[in-house]
């Protein structure tokens, strides 16, 4: 590491260490006028500072001006006759000395017997200060490594009418996400997660907030829930990873609505199912995208593998089209289970309006039992004024011949930027006979950091 030409340019580092010269002697006006005096060979050890005029100052100049080795900042100090203190002459030695541009110099071989204890001083403490940063350095992310996290409280009542439940529970989440960089055009994502809130469940196409009842994850434990990789190539983007989530790779929007409350569009097209795989993606700059990915949910098991007739291989195929206030796509998704579902959806954001969301989507799976699941949302950004966002949502699925209506009203007031609290309540109606509707109201506090 060339020291001092750290220094150089930062004379403001040389400033914090210039205290060290405390033991120097005060100038008078005796001593200056002895100094100065033409012929005379003065130790500038006596001096705190290195004025215009001393042997030490006029070496300088012509080492400055015979190699080029001091920083042009001090090259025009030089120049213009400023003084320098004991320190900033010490590192402008040490510079010409590290860069070799002055080692059979005879002003250099003086000026580094004169300052030899700055020199000394200085390379002590930086070589002090390195080791710090280095200490600092080994328990810190790299530089291009950004972590961000979230939290969710969940507290309300449900009510099935059974008679064990419309008591007040509460639920939470807690989740940490990590991207690193790189080339600065790639990046490596995992998430992390832990919890016993329910996340959008594939079968039943709402988002589980029924407060321990049917929850997917139920665990204190930091699970690692998605890793993989995203890289340039080309006009494309691919991603690839061990622990790859299908609804991540999917370039198309369907939708546009919150999905924050209870409510999501497309359970089947876009289930979000995880495993080692791969995706490459297409976003065109007039608004066209496409992607397509595979996923192998038995690859973790080497007695299943991937793209066996053991394992579970899912792929999934979009396109996509977004302007500024309006866009949509198709969603087309295929298993080794005979499984295919297809989704279409559209979005439309009107100025100084609710934006407006529809989703249909519909899963085969080969024996004539077929479903489908229609969304309809809102949202409405501060309405009347006022600071938050409203959201409502209606939608129906048919389960194999069951019906089943959902309709959720909720409002997010923000805090701050970094704390939310949300209100709300659902109701589930279901057709089949002596099937009860349930209910319920929940408040939810959000954290992002």
């Amino acid at each position: 590491m060339k020291l001092f030409q750290q220094l150089l340019v930062a004379p403001a580092a040389l400033g914090l260490m210039a205290p060290l010269a405390a033991n120097a002697a005060e100038v008078n006006i005796n001593d200056v006028a002895s100094y100065t005096t033409p012929g005379a060979e003065v130790s500038t050890s006596q001096f705190s500072d290195v004025i215009p005029g001393d042997w030490a100052y006029t070496a300088l100049q012509n080492l400055s001006e015979s190699t080029g080795c001091v920083d042009s900042v001090y090259t025009e100090a030089l120049q213009s006759g400023q003084s320098l203190t004991r320190y900033e002459a010490a590192a402008l030695v040490n510079a010409c000395l590290e860069g070799g541009l002055a080692s059979a110099n005879t002003d250099a071989t003086r000026l580094s017997a004169e300052f030899g204890t700055e020199m000394a001083i200085l390379k002590g403490r930086v070589d002090g200060l390195e080791y710090k940063v280095e200490e600092l350095s080994a328990g810190a992310f790299a530089s291009a490594t950004k972590m961000t996290g979230s939290a969710v409280f969940t507290t309300g009542f449900v009510d099935t009418n059974a008679n064990n439940d419309n008591k007040l529970a509460s639920e939470y989440n807690f989740q940490l996400d990590l991207n690193t960089s790189f080339t600065g055009m790639d990046n490596l994502y995992a998430g992390f997660e832990a919890g016993n809130q329910g996340d959008l469940v594939l079968d039943s196409a709402v988002r589980n907030t029924y407060l321990n009842n049917n929850v997917v994850t139920e665990t204190n434990e930091i699970q690692l829930h998605s890793l993989f990789y995203t890289f340039p190539l080309g006009d494309f983007e691919v991603t690839a990873g061990p622990l790859l989530d299908q609804d991540d790779v999917i370039s198309a929007t369907t939708s546009i609505y919150s999905s924050a409350f209870r409510l999501a569009e497309m359970p089947w097209a876009s289930a979000g199912d995880t495993g080692a795989g791969a995706a490459v993606s297409y976003i065109a700059d007039n608004g066209w995208n496409g992607s397509f990915n595979i996923i192998a949910q038995g690859a973790s098991d080497a007695t299943v593998g991937a793209f066996t007739q053991e394992g579970i291989d899912l792929w999934t195929a979009s396109i996509g089209y977004d302007a500024d206030n309006y866009g949509g796509g198709i969603v087309y998704t295929d298993d080794d289970n005979i499984d295919t579902s297809f989704g279409v959806g559209a979005y439309f954001r009107p100025d100084n309006f609710p934006t407006i969301s529809i989703a249909y989507d519909q899963l085969s799976d080969g024996d004539a039992t077929d479903s489908s699941n229609l969304l309809l949302g809102f949202d409405y950004a501060n309405p009347f004024g006022w600071t938050g966002t409203a959201s409502a949502a209606f939608q129906t699925v048919d389960t194999a011949g069951t019906t089943t209506n959902n309709w959720e009203v909720y409002y997010n007031y923000p805090i701050n930027d970094s704390v939310a609290i949300q209100g709300g309540l659902f109701i589930e109606e279901t057709a089949a006979n002596n099937q009860l509707d349930t209910q319920g109201v929940v408040v939810e506090t959000f954290f992002k950091f």
